[in-house]
Parts: C-alpha cells; structure tokens; sequence
C-alpha cells in the first residue's frame, strides 16, 4: 500500500505522452505518487521498465482502499478513462486537477480544476510549466516527455502540432534528453501481434469516397483487448495516400468493439464522426471503445454518409478574375504583362474567348533565347491543356499537377473558362 495519498493519474491504456505528461507532473508535483494503467502501449511498457529507477510507478493494487486526498490528472479530463483508478481507490478524491490538451471534449469528473491548453502534445505543456517555474529535469524525465511530444504530434505533422510544442522540445534537448533513446521507443509494430494484425488490416482495407474524401475502412476481430493496435493504425496510415482511415476491431471474449480513426484534413472530423460512439482524441486522431450492440458497422457507415464536411472543391480555390492573354499577342507584350502582374503564366484564348492554350515564363523563356520575342505568344504556348472541373477536389487537383508537371490548372465548364489554380493556390492551401 502507498505511503501517500496524493497520485498523478493519466488516461488508461497508457501512450507515450501520456507517460511523459505523468513523468513532468511528478516533477512539477512531488508530493503526488503517479500510478499506471493496467494497460499501456508496448512502447510505453518499455519505457517504463527501462526507467523504473528513475520514475517508480505504483500500481492500481499499490492505492487500493486510499481515499485520494489529492490527483492530478494528465492527458485526459474524462472519468471513464480514469475509472480504474477511481475503482480501486477507497473513495472519491478529496481534489482532482486536470491538465489536458484535449480541448474539443468536455470533462465529466465532478467537482475538478480544469487546466486546458492547445498544444499537440500534453507534454508540451507539462514542459513549459516546468520551464516557466525554473524547475529542473533529470535526462531520463525530459527523454521521456521528448518521447511522448514526437508522438502525439506524429513527428510535428499532426495538424494539432504548434509552436509551443517546439519551445518545449528546445527546452527538453537543453535539459539533455536523449534523442537516441526518442528513436528506440518511437520503433513502430515492435510485437509479433502487431506485424499480423498490421497484414489483416491491410487485406482488409476498402477505400470508398465520402463527401469527397477518399477513406480507408477496415474491419479485423481480435481474441482479447491489448495494447499496441493504435501504432498499427498509425502504420498502415502512414502507408496509404488516404484522407482518412476506421478500423473496426472486434474484441471477441467481451464481444467489444474497438473503432479508430485517423484524419488528415480538418473537414474530415474524426471527433463528430465517432461522438455517436462517445469518442475521444483530437479532430485528426480519436478512438472509441463500444461495449453495447447493435450493427457498428452500419453506424459507421451512416456517420460517414452525413457527418463530415465538404471536401474542398476547385470552384473554392480557384481565382475567378482570369486574366487572360489573346492569341497573337507578342511575346514581348506577354512578357511585360507577366512583369507587372506578379503572374507566372496565363490562359491563352481566341476571339471566341475558347480556351486554346497556355503560356507561362518558361515558355518567355523559350521564345528570348531563339531571339523571337515579337511572334506571337501562339508559337510558343503549351497546346494540351490539363484542366480540371469546378466540383473537383484537391486530391485531384493534386493528381494532375503532380501528373503533368503544371503549375497552372484552367477550371473549365465545357469550354467555358470559370477560374485558374495555381500551384501558388496550392501551397496556401496546405499553409
């Protein structure tokens, strides 16, 4: 039994942030003892025995019958993900502190301290606190949070990464964590579970259209519940150009069901897809475990029908004022209007105003070293047009420039010219 009655307590089946959040915690918080889950990522099971010396955890047996005088709860502010703890203690804690960055759900723990922030990782924020106290860190604590910052932000890609997690991570490598020992506990499908389920969802997979997302959908069954299957999502993800991804797990001795998404668009979001399925995480990563029946998988389906936004479409990105060159206009007057516009290339169109080619600086380019500037602009233009349709999205968009090598892309409407993307629209897309 505990000697103390003051724990630092982080979601169940625990990550890698959430163990680098506890590991802070006990730093800015030593008065308080922090306790496992009784599950936790094969990651986080390594780490937790390579650094048992240096961040002793007790267990859920350690604090049975204690009435908690005082927790503090990190990288959750949901009570059924800490319901473990609450079980096993003698009763309710006399305060609770929340320190979560999961800020698109509400917490439900009765009576507790909300401190909410927005970061990519909750360890970030644990660091920053530390930092702005003037507290120091042990290697091993900052190793640990460093770890668990690369991944919940998935290597600073997630869209929910900020600038807040990079102070924390200079802040961490001044406290002289281990980068060597990051890229150890960062080794994905590190079990031999992993590898085969990482197979099964991968034979599985169907990609199916929704509301202009391309979408990954995967159903395995699984003999028990057990950690390490978010890493396989996180793998099989990685390896397909998806907008987004479900799999469906099936638990078979409780007859659960374990549903886990992952997103990398903002329209696309995987906390009002899976809400129906009381989900958890952020807009581009969240999981939900479903003890009740009824057919999941039509749930889902029906959630993918009518929830998600919109994807992006060329009439949204387009510029809709084409200017455009006519078809015996001189190089030199081509050239000179690119100058004064900012433009890198324009729609070429007759006296019909029809499409007929496009001329871009590299095509100025051509025409000024074979010294014919003045011939007309006709001689010189690209003749086979790429063009795309107004409802066309930006993977498709994507596809043809990437495809054609073009950097401008005509939005047509039979042959009516109704706006230019560039590879400019593009990129501002994405920033």
């Amino acid at each position: 039994m505990s000697d103390t009655s003051s724990f630092i307590v982080g979601h169940a089946n625990m990550d890698l942030d959430c163990l680098g959040s506890m590991a802070l915690a006990s730093v800015l918080f030593p008065e308080c003892r922090p306790v496992r889950s009784r599950l936790a990522h094969p990651a986080v099971r390594e780490a937790i025995t390579l650094y048992e010396d240096e961040l002793p955890l007790l267990s859920l047996k350690d604090i049975k019958g204690i009435v908690p005088d005082r927790v503090v709860v990190v990288d959750t502010r949901s009570r059924g993900r800490i319901r473990e703890f609450l079980d096993a203690a003698g009763g309710f804690p006399v305060s609770i502190e929340i320190y979560d960055h999961h800020s698109n759900e509400e917490t439900d723990i009765p009576g507790a301290r909300l401190v909410e922030n927005f970061y990519g990782a909750q360890s970030s924020a644990m660091a920053l606190m530390c930092r702005d106290n003037n507290l120091r860190v042990e290697q091993a604590i900052a190793t640990l949070a460093l770890a668990g910052i690369y991944a919940d932000t998935g290597n600073f890609t997630h869209n929910s990464t900020t600038a807040h997690d990079f102070e924390a991570v200079s802040w961490l490598m001044q406290q002289g964590a281990s980068l060597k020992m990051v890229r150890r506990l960062l080794r994905p499908l590190r079990e031999p579970f992993q590898l085969d389920l990482f197979h099964r969802i991968l034979g599985n997979l169907t990609w199916r259209r929704f509301h202009g997302h391309e979408v990954g959908l995967s159903r395995v069954s699984i003999s028990h519940q057990t950690s390490g299957v978010a890493e396989v999502v996180d793998q099989v993800f990685s390896s397909e150009p998806l907008d987004g991804l479900l799999v469906l797990v099936d638990i078979e001795d409780k007859q659960h069901h374990l549903l886990i998404g992952r997103s990398r668009k903002d329209k696309f979001n995987l906390l009002d897809i899976l809400a129906v399925f009381n989900g958890h995480g952020h807009v581009g990563a969240a999981s939900a475990l479903i003890k009740e029946g009824g057919d999941i998988w039509l749930q889902l389906l029906m959630q993918l029908e009518t929830v998600p936004g919109d994807a992006v479409t060329a009439s949204e990105l387009m510029t809709k004022d084409v200017k455009t060159l006519q078809l015996n206009m001189p190089v030199m007057e081509a050239s000179m209007f690119f100058e004064q516009t900012g433009f890198t290339g324009a729609p070429v169109v007759d006296k019909a105003g029809e499409l007929v080619g496009m001329f871009s600086l590299k095509d100025v380019s051509k025409a000024r070293k074979s010294s014919a500037m003045h011939a007309p602009v006709s001689a010189y233009m690209t003749r086979r047009i790429i063009s795309c349709a107004p409802g066309d999205t930006i993977r498709e968009m994507e596809r043809l420039m990437m495809t054609h090598n073009v950097g401008h892309l005509p939005v047509m409407d039979g042959r009516r010219i109704l706006g230019l993307i560039t590879r400019g629209d593009y990129k501002k897309y994405y920033s």
